[in-house]
């Protein structure tokens, strides 16, 4: 008998290196899940800012309702509302994510100034959204190894889906002395019922909706050592040095891989729900 897979947890991060919302189900479109990854913040130049430089990021909350993102830091208690449909025309303007620049619409001045001052980061921030119309293909040639190869995407990193297993982290806190939450390593999906690391032999999840296509192992970084609830980065950098020895990425023995990047292939417009089940091939 095949196997089943679960979809055990659902997320998505509205903000570019933001805490994320935790999803009973969502839409599905093919650059990602419905409000994953659409805003992200800028620095004066208007590159991208994440937690690698300022891992205090993770202490600011998201959540969206009917009308608004809400942003809220949870140390101060302050927060801010962003309309998901904007009220007046907003300034467009250009901003680079990764080697891709970007066609953003900017958010009014009033959040830029509020995220300066929460994160105290040494210039101005703005926050920024993809503009209507505009569609963001990063280049993945190198990852799939024969002809042109692009993904189309919000402002996540590279693919429009990371899916995780929850097998790898049981393991990976197998070898820590503290343990560490999933939340480290931010994907959209948490599935069960492979082994630890299978994740990375094999090609797609499917069901009568929908197939995810997982297109190559997601090589972590040092956003993976900050603390969630802390906003600080682990002094030892764990788990990325124990997860190095234990699954390095294809080829290069001194990068960690966990979780996989995914494309999808839609075959109907149902909602992705928490419990849903696939098999794999």
């Amino acid at each position: 008998m095949d196997k089943v897979i679960r979809l055990n947890q659902l997320f998505i991060y509205p903000v570019k290196s933001l805490k994320g919302i935790e999803l009973d189900e969502s839409v599905v479109t093919e650059k990602g899940l419905l409000h994953d990854r659409h805003w992200m913040i800028v620095n004066p130049k208007g590159m991208f800012i994440t937690q690698r430089q300022f891992p205090q990021m993770a202490l600011l909350s998201t959540h969206i309702n009917n009308d608004y993102l809400v942003i809220a830091n949870q140390q101060s208690g302050q927060s801010i509302e962003v309309p998901l449909v904007p009220t007046k025309p907003l300034p467009k303007c250009e901003a680079t994510v990764w080697k891709n620049k970007c066609q953003v619409l900017q958010e009014c001045d009033d959040v830029g100034r509020w995220l300066t001052e929460q994160l105290k980061t040494p210039w101005p921030v703005r926050l920024v959204r993809m503009a209507e119309g505009f569609t963001r293909q990063v280049d993945q040639s190198e990852k799939f190894g024969v002809g042109d190869h692009f993904v189309e995407t919000q402002f996540a990193d590279g693919f429009p889906f990371l899916i995780a297993n929850q097998a790898s982290l049981d393991e990976l806190n197998r070898h820590l002395e503290m343990p560490v939450p999933m939340n480290r390593f931010r994907p959209n999906m948490v599935i069960e019922g492979l082994e630890p690391f299978e994740e990375h032999r094999i090609k797609s999840l499917v069901n009568e909706s929908i197939r995810f296509d997982l297109r190559y192992p997601c090589e972590r970084c040092i956003v993976t050592t900050v603390d969630q609830k802390l906003g600080t980065k682990h002094p030892l950098q764990e788990p990325l040095k124990t997860l190095i020895k234990l699954n390095p990425m294809p080829n290069n023995n001194n990068a960690a891989a966990f979780a996989e990047n995914a494309t999808v292939v839609i075959k109907n417009n149902h909602p992705l729900k928490r419990g849903e089940q696939f098999y794999f091939t």
